[in-house]
């Protein structure tokens, strides 16, 4: 099982992001809002940085908010990381809509969304393959267009889509090179896989090996059990603005517990299926992100693999 880490849009410094490479995870990736009611860094800058600070593992955006951008300067910008990162770079590509006012900002119609996700991820596509291309679509229209210089591997960097909602499950059979939701227990997250399968054969594609079978998950460990599920309820109600996670979705949606506890939570979603988990630590209030990364690392990871 690939086994990344999140920063959820948070800047760790470079030290923590070498950290993670350090300590033996496949990848380092983040999140990003343009507004939100917490800080959160955009998902370029991030990426970039997080590209100079690391030299072999997989780098990228879970999730960037496709419909924020041109799909032209989206594909413009994220090719110059994977240019940096050397080939390294994922993109995974989200619907957002959680937090309309980032949308109003952009001057983006929320209505819109779903629709520009689906033409963005056409697009960058297209210009990924490094060819002369025009297109037509019900948002966006194109005409003799290139990306120069193209990206570092043939083909450019793998495009996963994320998310959760029937819409997004098409265009991950459809359109996507791997699938990555979020806030999802086990059990869900393989009714969700069945979905996007049985999407790709009404559609005759053929889902290779290579493509990735996602899950972005919350983890709150520690040695003191009842403290890390109280901690990553409490975080989930912060980050989200929502009292619920701290009510009737209390232990729902984060993994938590001892190292032991949160393998044996993490292994459930391979078994359902999972080929990549992506972790989004939940620290203790002094913790430091290195010291977070060294507990995952030498007390999580190696029950992983």
């Amino acid at each position: 099982m690939f086994v990344g880490i999140s920063c959820g849009g948070e800047y760790w410094g470079r030290e923590a992001f070498h950290r993670v490479e350090e300590a033996g995870f496949d990848g380092l990736f983040t999140g990003e809002h343009i507004l939100f009611h917490r800080p959160v860094w955009d998902a370029v800058t991030m990426c970039t940085a997080v590209a100079c600070a690391t030299e072999r593992i997989t780098i990228g955006a879970a999730a960037t908010i496709a419909p924020l951008r041109h799909p032209t300067l989206l594909a413009k910008e994220f090719c110059g990381v994977d240019r940096i990162s050397h080939g390294r770079l994922v993109l995974a590509l989200g619907v957002g809509g959680d937090y309309p006012k980032e949308f109003e900002a952009m001057g983006i119609p929320l209505e819109q969304r779903a629709a520009r996700t689906s033409e963005t991820l056409e697009i960058v596509r297209r210009y990924f393959s490094g060819k002369r291309f025009s297109y037509r679509g019900r948002v966006f229209e194109l005409e003799d267009v290139w990306l120069d210089p193209p990206p570092e591997r043939p083909g450019g960097p793998p495009l996963w889509v994320a998310g959760r909602r029937e819409p997004t499950l098409k265009r991950a059979a459809l359109l996507g090179d791997g699938f990555l939701p979020y806030m999802v227990t086990p059990t869900s997250f393989a009714r969700l896989w069945r979905a996007v399968r049985d999407h790709a054969e009404a559609a005759k594609r053929e889902l290779t090996d290579s493509y990735a079978v996602g899950v972005y998950v919350y983890v709150s460990c520690g040695e003191d059990g009842r403290e890390t599920r109280r901690r990553g309820d409490e975080h989930l109600a912060w980050r989200y603005s929502e009292p619920r996670f701290i009510g009737d979705l209390a232990g729902k949606y984060a993994v938590s517990g001892t190292p032991e506890e949160c393998a044996g939570q993490i292994r459930e979603f391979a078994e359902a299926g999972a080929t990549h988990v992506i972790l989004s630590p939940i620290r203790a209030e002094a913790e430091a992100p290195t010291e977070t990364i060294d507990l995952l690392g030498e007390a999580l990871l190696p029950l992983l693999r």
